[in-house]
């Protein structure tokens, strides 16, 4: 069902207006009988806090974060390095094998159908050898400014959370928690946000990732509650 706001007002005998806000189901679906009660604009407000503070980055682990995005960018785009230049030191010998290769058809050392077969495959394993090149190259340096942008929204949080702007709030639950949001019995909750991947395997979100840190807090060191549940390890080389 589809959640409705509803904008009243009570006018008392002295005069004066009362404005109000409630949420409630849009009905629209005459098969199915709703049994929810509204909600207050206050009260949504409220849980919509709580649960987006749940979520948010402290300052000092953005800070932890950061340092520890940057070491691993060093460390991943050193070793990516090191296997760009294995493949390029593996093509140099491939142009190299091309060259005499050719050498030997012109000089009708090697027949024309032998000369076709093995360049095919000199070809193939250069095309290859730079399409690892490419990929090796993108993902020792793409996964680090993503990274950046979302510890940035993540601390930014805290103060959307205890902002008065409901706008905001509804689309930062919009942007963390997708719809995964369920109203009932006047209580938000969250219901399980995992995406599967190849069909089988579950992965969290990086949203709920850090909701899971957050109640890892006091039973494991703060660089072992980061680093694995993030949601945001680069890709090795």
């Amino acid at each position: 069902m589809m959640i409705t706001g509803e904008h009243k007002f009570k006018r008392q005998k002295n005069g004066n207006v009362h404005e109000y806000w409630y949420y409630r189901c849009s009905k629209k679906n005459k098969r199915v009988k709703c049994t929810e009660s509204c909600i207050s604009a206050a009260s949504l407000e409220d849980q919509l806090s709580s649960l987006i503070k749940a979520v948010s980055l402290p300052a000092d682990w953005a800070v932890e974060l950061n340092r520890m995005a940057k070491e691993e960018h060093v460390t991943s785009a050193q070793s990516a390095g090191a296997s760009v230049k294995e493949r390029q030191e593996q093509i140099s010998t491939i142009t190299i094998k091309l060259e005499r290769l050719l050498n030997g058809y012109l000089e009708q050392i090697v027949d024309e159908q032998d000369y076709r077969n093995q360049k095919a495959k000199l070809l193939s394993e250069k095309k290859s050898l730079e399409g690892e090149i490419t990929s090796l190259s993108r993902n020792a340096n793409d996964w680090l400014e993503p990274l950046q942008k979302w510890i940035k929204d993540a601390s930014s949080l805290a103060e959307i959370a205890s902002d008065c702007d409901l706008f905001r709030k509804k689309v930062a639950a919009k942007e963390i928690f997708g719809s995964n949001l369920r109203l009932g019995g006047k209580a938000l909750t969250v219901t399980a946000d995992d995406a599967p991947e190849n069909g089988s395997v579950s992965v969290p979100s990086a949203w709920a990732a850090l909701r899971a840190a957050h109640e890892e807090i006091g039973r494991r060191p703060l660089s072992c509650v980061l680093v694995p549940r993030t949601g945001f390890e680069p890709a090795r080389p």
